[in-house]
């Protein structure tokens, strides 16, 4: 199975998050804010990877699954920014939405990255 689908997003996250902490002034409401910001960016990652990891036989699959995947990173980030406007006043105080904003574009700019290497890596089809 290829688990670069889980791993690459994950580590990024973990990687920014944990850069995040060691830069800049150290407080319980910023390093909650960092973590709230980690935590749902890194279920995104881990339910889209899950999804692509599941076997697709069909046109139809192989065009939903990439869809679900893209779904299952964005949504959760895009309700917790929601949800942070509502009712996280002391979070987004602390800048929990310019990390969530910060760790989403770090995960999505190695998804990208990673799905033009494997692009490339498997060359133009056959005609």
């Amino acid at each position: 199975m290829m688990l670069k689908g889980l791993v690459i997003p994950t580590a990024v996250v973990l990687v920014a998050a944990s850069v995040t902490l060691a830069i800049g002034p150290q407080s319980p409401e910023r390093t909650r804010a960092i973590g709230f910001a980690a935590t749902i960016c890194l279920a995104g990652a881990f339910a889209a990877g899950l999804v692509t990891l599941l076997p697709v036989s069909s046109a139809a699959g192989r065009v939903a699954t990439p869809l679900a995947a893209v779904s299952l990173r964005i949504f959760p980030a895009l309700a917790a920014l929601a949800w942070l406007q509502a009712r996280g006043a002391e979070l987004k105080a602390a800048g929990a939405d310019r990390f969530l904003v910060g760790f989403y574009l770090a995960m999505l700019a190695a998804e990208v990255i990673r799905a033009i290497m494997v692009g490339s890596a498997r060359g133009p089809k056959p005609r």
